[in-house]
């Protein structure tokens, strides 16, 4: 290197007090794209964290590298029992327009059910989460990743994933307070990372995903679906499209015509303005799902005040042929 980039590297390389920012400055003013890249390999070298591993210093951290375990600082294995946020979980107080008080299929054999007096104000409640199944390390080792970097796959990571969600008829105390729908949800996400730090494409899932409502006869619902996932980025701004193919269920299907009211696939827009306030657009065939947060509050327990609107076909299985809207206030917890 010449005197000026060592120069330049010695004001990157001094102590915290100078500021990781300073340090980008000072390597972004190099001309040479060679003595510029070893200048930024030399920040980070040195402003690694207690573990070890580079301190993501960008202004805006990526949200998709942090969430799927993407980047560089985030190849190291975790354990099964290392639980990270999958969908947002939140209790909310909802309101329907629309309660939907005679669930219909048109499944061979259903007969029509009686209808019942629900309430249209319930609680409403969604834990999700998800554990790795097998690492990076793991499938680097295989052989799996090395043949498909020529793909432009950086790294694979296996995922179980599992979300749990409850309508409770909490305000209903004349008909015993029951819990009207509770849906579950595990799947298996095989995430490929392009190893992209920057804005654009970052992510492929594939997955393998059954719901159901775990109730008998004519108030069954569920479904197997296979799907492809792709993970976009842009500053603050991530998107995640994904295109399903339901599996045939064959005589015990409990709802044939789901796919022409929930569709094919779905869009997920999420945005993070820089005070910690989360937007996110859930948008399908027939159905459109806004949630908005607040940072995490210490008023609330370092919980986040949450919003969500959604309009359409269905908020949930049993109600995947119900067209209503809903509003819902309560809090969320961690980031999602």
């Amino acid at each position: 290197m010449n005197r000026a980039t060592v120069a330049l590297l010695s004001l990157v390389l001094l102590p915290a007090t100078s500021g990781a920012a300073g340090g980008l400055a000072a390597c972004a003013k190099l001309e040479s794209i060679d003595e510029r890249l070893a200048c930024y390999d030399e920040l980070a070298r040195a402003t690694a964290s207690p573990t070890g591993g580079p301190v993501d210093i960008s202004a805006t951290p990526s949200h998709l590298s942090e969430v799927w375990k993407l980047g560089a600082k985030q190849a190291s294995a975790r354990r099964l029992t290392d639980i990270l946020g999958y969908r947002p979980t939140y209790i909310l107080s909802r309101w329907t327009s629309d309660p939907n008080e005679q669930p219909t299929s048109p499944a061979p054999g259903r007969s029509a059910l009686e209808p019942q007096d629900f309430d249209p104000n319930e609680l409403k409640f969604q834990i999700s989460f998800k554990a790795e199944l097998a690492s990076r390390q793991a499938f680097d080792q295989l052989g799996v990743t090395p043949v498909l970097r020529y793909a432009g796959i950086d790294s694979v990571r296996l995922w179980f994933a599992y979300t749990h969600r409850v309508h409770w008829q909490a305000y209903n105390a004349k008909n015993s307070r029951p819990f009207r729908e509770t849906n579950y949800e595990p799947e298996a996400i095989l995430t490929f990372g392009t190893g992209n730090e920057g804005d654009g494409f970052k992510l492929v899932n594939l997955g393998l995903v059954h719901q159901s409502n775990g109730r008998p006869e004519s108030d069954s619902r569920g479904w197997y679906r296979v799907y492809a996932q792709g993970g976009w980025e842009w500053d603050r701004l991530s998107v995640l499209a994904r295109a399903w193919h339901r599996l045939p269920d064959g005589d015990k299907d409990d709802n044939p015509d789901i796919t022409h009211f929930l569709g094919h696939g779905e869009l997920v827009a999420r945005y993070q303005a820089a005070g910690g306030y989360v937007s996110q657009l859930v948008v399908r065939r027939k159905f459109v799902q806004l949630d908005w947060a607040t940072p995490l509050l210490a008023a609330l327990g370092a919980a986040r005040l949450h919003v969500q609107l959604s309009g359409g076909y269905g908020e949930s299985l049993i109600d995947y042929n119900h067209k209503q809207t809903t509003i819902g206030v309560g809090v969320s917890f961690g980031n999602w």
